[in-house]
């Protein structure tokens, strides 16, 4: 049985953020409307948390936090939260940040599966971050949405 370690969750939330990525630049290259590409290059830009959470960090602790295993693997944060969430070239800003809400659970789905586990505080503490940061991403995209920004 191979054991998952905080590596292997942080390689699949990066992988995950990729998607994103990829996901909104596509996003800003079909669209038609201005302020839905500036949304969604402002998003596809953006997604950088992990990286910033262990700069933070000293080197060999992030090297500790990554080697510490999990009991239980994390529920994917994949290319399964994508299903169904096909945006026509002319969808609206609302309907982006919709989207970017529903990802955004995914990823936050992820964090909290490791939350849930017995860790050392440190990749608590580090999860606990990552999950903070995601939350306030979608405070601030509801906020967009009420604004009516875009």
């Amino acid at each position: 049985m191979a054991v998952t370690t905080i590596a292997d969750v942080l390689k699949q939330a990066e992988r995950f953020e990729q998607m994103l990525a990829d996901y909104y630049a596509d996003l800003a290259e079909h669209t038609s409307r201005e302020g839905v590409r500036m949304l969604t290059d402002y998003m596809s830009r953006h997604r950088v948390r992990m990286h910033e959470e262990l700069a933070k960090l000293a080197a060999d602790r992030v090297e500790h936090i990554s080697a510490s295993p999990l009991r239980y693997q994390p529920q994917a944060a994949d290319c399964k939260c994508f299903d169904g969430l096909d945006l026509p070239p002319d969808a609206t800003a609302s309907q982006v940040l919709d989207v970017a809400m529903v990802l955004d659970e995914c990823l936050m789905n992820l964090y909290r599966q490791v939350l849930q586990q017995d860790v050392e505080p440190e990749v608590y503490d580090l999860f606990e971050s990552l999950l903070r940061s995601e939350q306030r991403d979608e405070i601030e995209l509801k906020k967009i949405r009420a604004m009516d920004y875009f």
